[in-house]
């Protein structure tokens, strides 16, 4: 593998960035795959459909197939910019770390300088206890974070000062959103008894634009996960986790027919009917069938390795033009190939992770035990590790999705 590398420093934040060549792009890793799917018309338009029995051997697919290049942010480590948050949202310009205990949400620009916090925890006017969903829209200079079972989306400016709020037109939302430049669209977890639909678009004073016909969501809303990748440039995706399986699709948000048109599914025959997870990355569609017990194993080199008990791998890749698919894990190959623990956690066209100091330091460790480093690199991590002092701040790990 070649790498480029590039550094730089300034008193409060180090950025580095390892880009591979292109030949894990160049590879089809699905190439000597079966064909796994075919191809429907549901209503006029076209779904594919997976036999998860047809699904074989588990391909290792290198995060560089997927991304650009992976940037290592050392975030700003004054007092007031400390964060424990596991997860962050990051834009062209921007990141904003989570909400962790007491801890509110952070923001930072893309070198990691602290800028300000984003709102506070509390239950007062343009204040926050728990959030389900939040982006960062640099379009509209704003901040927008949508709590569990909100009523209004909370808006706040980039020094973080609460902006007024968007009245939704439904109360007691659970659930994803995206923004095409004024027109908000909420996907909700489904409400029968209280939302005529609940998926809909409305514009930024609450008013209602249109409601998608959601007959086929028929299904309580308690227990519900809402899955939104958002990981595709032209359109939005949907999907839900059922606690009670249940034969359902992944389904693409059609703003201009303003219709949900179902795009995948699995049909899972019997027994092997579990709860289950759809998911979509450009070019493809990947999905979990795990159940509602799992248990976590490691490999020799101490790579996780998810199963469930006693059946085969859970994660499955789908070639969206060859129907060729298999099981599959993702490995991260800009740091020696350790294996991501969720496959699925590719979002908002990112993969993200927000590491305390501890973590990345166990993880570069892991990577420089690997003999799979080119010389060049294994110089790089063993320098970035030395830097590492269990005082700094946390650390984001970013990378692009390539769009196909």
């Amino acid at each position: 593998m070649k790498n480029k590398f590039q550094t730089w420093t300034a008193v409060t934040m180090i950025t580095v960035l390892f880009a591979c060549d292109n030949k894990s792009g160049q590879i089809n890793y699905l190439e000597e795959t079966p064909v796994v799917a075919t191809r429907t018309l549901i209503d006029g338009e076209e779904m594919i459909e997976l036999d998860p029995a047809l699904l074989k051997d588990t391909m290792v697919i290198p995060l560089s197939y997927f991304t650009e290049e992976l940037q290592i942010i050392k975030l700003d480590g004054k007092d007031e910019a400390l964060t424990g948050a596991p997860y962050a949202y990051v834009s062209d310009n921007y990141i904003m770390t989570g909400m962790s205990g007491n801890t509110p949400f952070k923001l930072f620009d893309r070198q990691g300088n602290y800028l300000a916090n984003v709102g506070s925890i509390g239950q007062g006017p343009g204040e926050y206890r728990s959030v389900y969903a939040a982006k960062i829209d640099e379009a509209s200079q704003r901040i927008y974070m949508l709590p569990f079972f909100g009523s209004q989306l909370l808006a706040y400016d980039f020094e973080g000062k609460a902006c007024p709020s968007i009245p939704l037109a439904h109360e007691r939302v659970v659930g994803k959103f995206a923004l095409r430049g004024d027109t908000l669209l909420v996907l909700a977890s489904p409400q029968p008894k209280n939302f005529t639909s609940c998926v809909w678009t409305q514009d930024l004073d609450g008013n209602l634009i249109h409601e998608f016909p959601t007959e086929r969501l028929d299904f309580d809303f308690r227990g519900v996960t809402v899955v939104s990748n958002q990981n595709e440039d032209k359109h939005v995706d949907l999907s839900f986790w059922l606690p009670n399986a249940r034969l359902d699709s992944l389904y693409e948000v059609n703003l201009e027919k303003g219709k949900l048109i179902p795009r995948f599914t699995a049909h899972f025959k019997g027994d092997a009917l579990k709860p289950h997870m759809y998911g979509e990355l450009p070019g493809y569609f990947v999905g979990e069938a795990m159940g509602q017990w799992w248990q976590s194993t490691e490999d020799k080199d101490g790579n996780i390795q998810q199963r469930l008990a006693d059946d085969a791998p859970a994660y499955y890749i789908v070639d969206k033009q060859t129907l060729k698919g298999a099981f599959y894990a993702i490995e991260n190959d800009f740091l020696g190939g350790e294996r991501l623990e969720n496959p699925l956690a590719l979002e908002d066209g990112c993969y993200t992770t927000c590491l305390d100091p501890g973590e990345l330091s166990d993880q570069l460790e892991k990577a420089l035990r690997s003999d799979r480093l080119s010389e060049q690199l294994r110089k790089h991590l063993t320098k970035v590790q030395a830097d590492i002092t269990e005082n700094d701040n946390n650390y984001i790990l970013y990378a692009k999705l390539k769009q196909r």
